[in-house]
């Protein structure tokens, strides 16, 4: 056997192998990308359903890589939470066994009529066009398998091959050898892909196969691993719950390696069909038990990757849909999920603080915070655009207008809050320091406009006349600091001693514009406990 003469003939069935499965997820993206998206959205409120959107989603895409990557980007977006990742991430594993099955069933053999058929599909005008490359590239990875699958027939009994494959004489070289083509191609499909056409060609036996397998699962989780290293806590604790899922699974099976090969042979088929049976079966059980374990799985994942539990997901805290169909019931709803909206400028400020302590505590969960207002604003718009529709009276319509009014303010109050932390994070990424005094007048400013924001959060929606008049106070207690650090600041700036420049009057102003929010959300809240 002349192995260059093998080895040259193999690799370009790889590689368009592995062109044909980057494509056809591409594909497949594009053309239901966003659809997709709204399944794993839609099909996370149980791990037994995020499961099955995992496997679902990744069976469509024929990437468990994709799925957990797009995964660990909704769980940085606050789209879903880490909790609710887990089931996608188990479920993956599942869906990633579709392609194993389908080589298994010899799909090969009807590869040219996909190409043919995604090919006519793609010329053919019409709504369905955007599907004919995903189906063309379906057929091509499969057609790519057949081409391996005849470059290889032939050297089924050649007896260099043969001691080749036989120096993988052990479980951990085996595992190990997963693992490097796994993260080669950055595809586990490519390896058991190729294990099940190499075990139909008599090139590798199920025993030998499996272990193989067992190292593809544990090179599936590098690429979220590495996309989630700039990304928040929950982003890595989900990247870190898929290594230690596929890493786990392992460990669990290898005690047991000899009857779970035994179990796989006596199940019966060809060397293929075994293959694909032990992939499946693997990733099954492996779900079960880490649907079983949960809590406990859950848990050591938060303290292997320790850090801040207020990450921000992208869901309303007290809105439910359907509404109540009692309307004082719906109403109160929207009272709750304002009052949520209303802690947001406080939570800003928290980052504020830090970052005043410390200019390295700058937090990307600012930008977060100052979407999830937006967001919560137009749910609360929506849901009130719901109730608009019934047969209300007069007082229920005028208040849940003036609720609608609130949530404006209140969205507008995040946005000026998170605008003030940007504007103290670009003086610093300038490279200056705030003075002492600087810092001192900042400190005094945000006090009473600090305090009326707790105030307000810890009132609403019932604002007394003795808060009301507790507010009023804290109002013209800020109007003279504003006065009075306005004068200061002038003085330092023409005696040359403020490096923040004019930075310094644009952070004042924001401080002025937020009270001014607080004050009217103080008076619409007033209004509404008159209706």
């Amino acid at each position: 056997m002349d192995s260059w003469a093998l080895f040259f003939a193999i690799i370009p069935g790889i590689i368009l192998f592995l062109y044909g499965i980057e494509q056809f997820s591409r594909e497949v993206q594009v053309a239901a990308g966003e659809y997709l998206r709204g399944i794993i959205q839609r099909l996370t409120k149980t791990p037994v359903r995020g499961t099955a959107a995992g496997a679902v989603v990744t069976a469509i895409v024929q990437s468990s890589t994709a799925t957990t990557v797009i995964t660990v980007g909704l769980v940085n977006a606050g789209i879903i939470s880490f909790t609710a990742s887990l089931g996608i991430i188990f479920g993956a594993n599942l869906g990633t066994t579709m392609t194993s099955q389908l080589v298994a069933f010899n799909l090969t053999a009807f590869a040219p009529l996909f190409i043919l058929a995604g090919f006519l599909i793609g010329i053919i005008p019409g709504k369905y066009r955007i599907f004919g490359r995903p189906v063309f590239y379906f057929g091509l990875v499969f057609f790519s398998l057949s081409l391996i699958s005849g470059v290889m027939a032939p050297y089924r009994t050649d007896p260099q091959l043969l001691e080749l494959m036989g120096m993988m004489d052990t479980v951990f070289l085996q595992i190990a050898f997963g693992f490097l083509i796994t993260n080669i191609f950055q595809s586990s499909s490519v390896t058991t892909g190729l294990v099940v056409v190499m075990s139909q060609n008599g090139l590798i036996t199920p025993g030998a196969a499996i272990p193989v397998l067992l190292g593809a699962n544990l090179g599936t989780p590098t690429t979220s691993l590495l996309v989630a290293t700039r990304m928040n806590t929950s982003a890595k604790r989900a990247a870190v719950a898929h290594f230690l899922f596929n890493f786990l699974g392992v460990l669990i099976f290898l005690p047991f390696l000899a009857p779970f090969t035994a179990l796989i042979l006596g199940l019966g088929g060809d060397a293929g069909r075994q293959v694909a049976n032990a992939h499946l079966l693997f990733n099954l059980v492996c779900c079960i038990i880490f649907l079983v374990l949960l809590g406990p799985f859950t848990r050591l994942v938060m303290r292997v990757v320790p850090g801040r539990e207020d990450d921000v997901v992208f869901m309303p805290a007290h809105i439910r849909h359907p509404l109540p169909a009692a309307t004082p019931e719906a109403i109160a709803m929207l009272e709750r999920e304002i009052w949520n909206m209303l802690t947001i400028p406080g939570r800003l400020l928290a980052e504020m603080e830090g970052m005043v302590a410390d200019p390295k505590k700058y937090s990307p969960q600012v930008r977060q915070l100052r979407d999830y207002a937006t967001y919560l604003d137009g749910q609360i718009s929506e849901a009130a655009l719901g109730l608009s529709g019934r047969d209300l009276s007069p007082a229920e319509t005028e208040r849940i207008a003036g609720l609608v009014r609130i949530s404006k303010l209140g969205q507008v109050l995040a946005d000026q809050t998170g605008e003030l932390v940007e504007i103290l994070h670009a003086v610093q990424e300038k490279g200056i320091a705030l003075s002492a005094a600087s810092r001192a007048a900042l400190e005094d400013t945000l006090i009473p406009c600090s305090m009326n924001l707790k105030t307000l959060e810890g009132a609403f929606p019932l604002i007394s006349d003795d808060i009301n008049e507790s507010m009023r106070k804290q109002d013209d207690r800020l109007r003279r600091t504003i006065t009075s650090q306005y004068r200061e600041y002038l003085r330092r700036f023409a005696a040359g001693r403020t490096p923040s420049g004019s930075e310094f009057s644009r952070i004042l102003f924001q401080i002025e514009g937020m009270a001014g929010t607080i004050r009217e959300i103080r008076k619409s809240t007033r209004l509404l406990d008159r209706s």
